[in-house]
């Protein structure tokens, strides 16, 4: 089945700077956007009064109000990502004129290196490598088509530290940015995910739930929210241990996750009680489909080394209006349902339209 163009929408995560590494993003582009126009404001500054440089100037000037433009467009509208595009690209035609105009001259080594780091920290190495490359075309043309006009390029000297500089400042920014989203990605799936399972636990849950209720408030459609809890769980543990406990965790898990799309999301909200969340669905719909996981999860018993464990589970269902309730609200309707089907003899699903 075709994923629901809503669900593709990923504008939190580029805009939002509200939030967890976004906000964290935010206040290091902010200091790293000041940084470089206050550097650029230098440069303009002394090449126009003391090296009389009025076009290198006049160049520099332009990049400082881009900047600053680049800063309040960030500050205000809180648009990170199109802030990092402009100043990059911009960052990226200074140092392309400033090797032009000094002719390859070694200085030109700090604005090209300068680019290599503005580069990847702002856009990232998925984004920032082709960025970096395209750069280092331009540089390495340039290089060819002027080594008999300019004198810095005569001798091997400036050709070998310019280029040299480019791609180990280069590499070493990369591999530096690489870690840094490693490390971060690491962090995130820690954070994100329940340790037991490997699925959404219920912090991720949480912030998939109002990012994609943003998306349905603007493209329109409903979604339905099930809570499930594993009959008698404790039970379980009790007979046969803690470790089958997890064992039968994880199957449930398993089977929950063979029986929903692949746009809906799961997760594990604690001890034996989980959550799915229906895309695009309601009603006699929503519990259909309650149904066919509380079918499945039962259908046949969990074997665990030489046990076998038979387990049942109960859900409750709440539709929901993405202009009008909640989590909150929908948890509360879903909870009530699902203590509704318990006390009505476990192995249930109660919904708004149950039969």
């Amino acid at each position: 089945m075709k994923t629901p163009q809503w669900l593709s929408w990923r504008g939190a995560s580029d805009t939002d700077a509200g939030s967890g590494a976004d906000s964290r993003r935010f206040w290091l582009a902010n200091c790293f956007l000041i940084i470089v126009a206050l550097t650029s404001l230098v440069y303009t500054v002394v090449n126009f009064f003391l090296f009389e440089a009025i076009l290198l100037a006049a160049v520099e000037l332009a990049f400082f109000v881009i900047v600053v433009l680049a800063l309040a467009d960030m500050r205000v509208n809180r648009n990170i990502e199109r802030s990092a595009w402009v100043t990059v690209l911009s960052c990226g035609g200074l140092s392309a004129f400033f090797y032009w105009y000094v002719k390859a001259d070694v200085s030109a080594a700090v604005w090209t290196v300068f680019f290599a780091i503005i580069n990847f920290f702002l856009l990232g190495t998925r984004k920032g490598l082709p960025v970096y490359l395209v750069f280092f075309a331009v540089i390495l043309s340039m290089t060819v088509a002027y080594r008999e006009d300019w004198a810095a390029l005569a001798s091997g000297a400036a050709l070998t530290n310019i280029l040299g500089g480019m791609m180990a400042f280069g590499a070493a920014a990369y591999y530096q940015e690489r870690s840094r989203e490693a490390a971060h990605d690491r962090i995130e799936a820690l954070a994100n995910q329940d340790s037991l399972t490997g699925i959404s636990n219920r912090r991720h849950f949480l912030q998939r739930f109002e990012r994609d209720r943003q998306a349905l408030c603007l493209l329109g459609g409903q979604y339905s929210l099930v809570l499930i809890d594993i009959d008698n769980f404790k039970s379980v543990n009790d007979t046969h241990g803690h470790a089958v406990g997890d064992q039968v965790i994880i199957a449930v898990t398993r089977r929950i996750l063979s029986a929903v799309r692949s746009q809906d999301l799961v997760a594990r909200l604690g001890g034996e009680e989980f959550c799915v969340l229906f895309y695009d669905c309601g009603g006699s719909d929503a519990w259909r489909r309650a149904e066919e996981l509380r079918r499945v999860v039962g259908a046949e018993p969990v074997a665990v080394d030489s046990q076998s464990v038979m387990v049942t589970i109960s859900a409750g269902v709440a539709d929901g209006d993405p202009r009008s309730q909640g989590f909150n609200e929908m948890f509360a309707d879903a909870d009530r349902r699902l203590y509704a089907a318990k006390a009505r003899g476990r192995d249930r699903v109660v919904g708004q339209l149950s039969p």
